[in-house]
């Protein structure tokens, strides 16, 4: 670009090069970031074993964190720990 553009531009308030916009990051709802970080578990099973599940997938730590804070017992389903949770938050 010649500097006699890079002028009418800038008078114009344009910059010389437009900042591109920040990545749209999807939005995971909770039952959907269960539903991967306990991909190929096999029920019942106890919240430690959940959360071994969990670490064995590489799922994010908040989702780890969330599943150490189930009381004991055993877990028939994803659904059923996804209930547990958002009971535990309400």
């Amino acid at each position: 670009m010649n500097d006699d553009m890079t002028r009418e531009r800038l008078g114009l308030g344009l910059r010389e090069v437009e900042p591109s916009p920040a990545p749209l990051t999807p939005v995971v709802s909770l039952a959907q970031s269960l539903q991967q970080a306990l991909r190929g578990a096999v029920y019942p099973l106890t919240a430690e074993q959940l959360v071994w599940v969990a670490r064995e997938n590489e799922a994010p730590p908040h989702v780890v964190s969330l599943l150490g804070t189930l009381p004991r017992g055993r877990f028939p389903s994803v659904d059923t720990v996804s209930l547990a949770l958002e009971n535990a938050s309400v």
